[in-house]
């Protein structure tokens, strides 16, 4: 084979693949198929690259350890999750996406939706988690919750078994808040809208009309938090990992 046109050709492709994965890594709107190709883009630049530059020492060490420690970062040992330092962890994420354009179908910087925020935040949160205490559980969670797209009213009833019903309410305005935690969601009754809750009175959503990510403190004028919802909490963020409905019992209607 000439070797010449060989490796032109294989850096055109890896060109491509990496214009592809950028493309596909920014882009708001996220389907199964964008993450399907984001995942095999990642891969074919890599093993790109490592063709490209096999024959330099250096580069070939530099690229298989990248493919080391990515295949490390997802095997790493798993173990129990405090629930009250990941909480924190997801609303420091929440809150960076304050300011955000709303776009429907939206999971990212560059426009997201409300369930895609709560989400993305949780994504996000796992995995800073999980680098941060070197705990691979809620790096695979992140990868999980990452893959598999949702809706408010698919959490709303429970998808996969990501949320639990704590109780239902009139509205988020007259709840009685103490019962709740930071990390914790309400979806309204029909699931077309899903908030977040960072604490002291404090909501995050994504309002489709503001057009924007929106952190609001009550009292509020929103008619979001007027409307009937149903209060969630993530599985992960569970005392009681291991039997979710006896501590959502435990939180009584008010």
């Amino acid at each position: 084979m000439n070797t010449p046109l060989y490796r032109r050709i294989v850096r055109q492709i890896w060109i491509w693949a990496l214009l592809l994965t950028l493309i596909f890594g920014i882009y708001p709107v996220d389907y199964q198929i964008t993450r399907l190709m984001f995942v095999s883009g990642l891969f074919l630049t890599w093993l790109g690259a490592c063709v490209l530059g096999w024959q330099c020492r250096k580069g070939r060490i530099a690229l298989l350890l990248v493919g080391l420690l990515a295949a490390l970062t997802a095997s790493l040992p798993g173990r129990a999750v405090n629930p009250q330092h990941l909480a924190e962890d997801y609303c420091r994420s929440l809150r960076f996406f304050d300011g955000v354009r709303y776009v429907w179908g939206g999971e990212g910087i560059l426009g997201i939706d409300c369930s895609g925020l709560v989400r993305k935040g949780l994504v996000w949160g796992q995995l800073y988690h999980g680098f941060r205490t070197l705990n691979g559980q809620p790096i695979r969670a992140a990868l999980d919750l990452w893959w598999h797209d949702s809706s408010a009213l698919a959490l709303r009833d429970g998808y996969r078994g990501w949320t639990t019903t704590l109780f239902p309410h009139g509205n988020i305005a007259e709840a009685n808040h103490t019962l709740l935690r930071p990390g914790d969601l309400a979806v309204t009754s029909d699931g077309v809208h899903i908030m977040a809750y960072l604490g002291t009175n404090t909501w995050i959503e994504a309002d489709p009309s503001y057009h924007k990510v929106l952190t609001v403190t009550l009292p509020t004028d929103n008619p979001w938090f007027k409307r009937p919802v149903v209060f969630l909490r993530w599985k992960w963020l569970m005392t009681s990992p291991r039997n979710p409905e006896s501590e959502a019992a435990k939180v009584s209607t008010p």
